[in-house]
């Protein structure tokens, strides 16, 4: 029986690695017994909930007009906001709209002049027709609509501060947070789905394919007839939209085929 069972234990299958300790980087050290080298094993994936977001900030700036900017972040915490709220006061930031719950207090950036608005919608999903219109009234509200064809058009425009600018954020700035600024663009009077283009060339891994079918079909005034106005910003984005609106059916394939 001896023999036997010494038989059974030399086949049986032995680990050729031992596992000695775990590094700070949540690496596993192993020990080959064979050659007594010490080999780091792969670290495994950290979990999507885990991974540290990217302080990125993308800039948007409608090219149809000079009198509104907005800015798409990912989702600030308590650690981070001292470094986003010097960011949100060099780009002229008046207001913050959180399209996710809150991850930090709201009171720091209103001490300091930000209004916060919390419209709250699922991830990866549209908008609700309520948060539209209170986006859209928001935008109309902050935009600044210069005279033009006067003399001193251009004087006034050297003289006159940065456009103020909306921050809008949700986790990582991909899917709630570019379609509100989508929405305003087409209703400032550029083409459906030049405005997906516009803000992935800026942004990229915006939108899914759910969010740019809404984009195609968004009607301009569809929540709010002439939301923003009649001002010339107004007017000369809708020259600008008209000039795109040919390639409205090319990009509508192209991005439903890389959504």
């Amino acid at each position: 029986m001896s023999t036997i069972s010494a038989n059974a234990s030399a086949h049986a299958p032995v680990s050729m690695f031992r596992s000695v300790s775990t590094d700070s980087s949540g690496s596993t050290i192993a020990v080959n017994p064979s050659t007594a080298r010490l080999q780091r094993l792969p670290t495994p994936p950290r979990s999507p909930g885990l991974a540290p977001l990217g302080r990125q900030l993308t800039l948007i700036e409608p090219p149809m007009t000079k009198g509104i900017r907005f800015l798409i972040l990912d989702c600030p915490t308590d650690s981070t906001l001292p470094f986003y709220l010097q960011e949100l006061k060099r780009y002229n930031v008046t207001d913050v709209v959180r399209c996710c719950e809150p991850t930090y207090r709201a009171e720091t950036l209103q001490a300091e002049g930000i209004t916060v608005h919390d419209w709250p919608f699922r991830d990866g999903a549209v908008p609700p027709v309520n948060i539209i219109k209170n986006w859209l009234q928001l935008v109309d509200s902050r935009i600044v609509r210069r005279r033009s064809g006067s003399p001193s058009a251009s004087e006034e425009e050297e003289d006159t501060p940065a456009a103020p600018t909306i921050a809008v954020h949700c986790v990582a700035g991909l899917g709630r947070a570019p379609i509100l600024v989508a929405i305003a663009m087409i209703e400032l009077g550029m083409a459906n789905l030049d405005t997906v283009e516009f803000i992935r060339r800026r942004r990229r891994g915006c939108f899914n394919s759910n969010q740019i079918q809404y984009i195609d079909g968004y009607k301009r005034g569809k929540i709010l007839k002439n939301s923003l106005g009649s001002g010339s910003s107004t007017s000369s984005g809708t020259s600008s939209g008209g000039a795109a609106s040919g390639l409205k059916n090319g990009l509508s394939k192209m991005f439903r085929l890389k959504a």
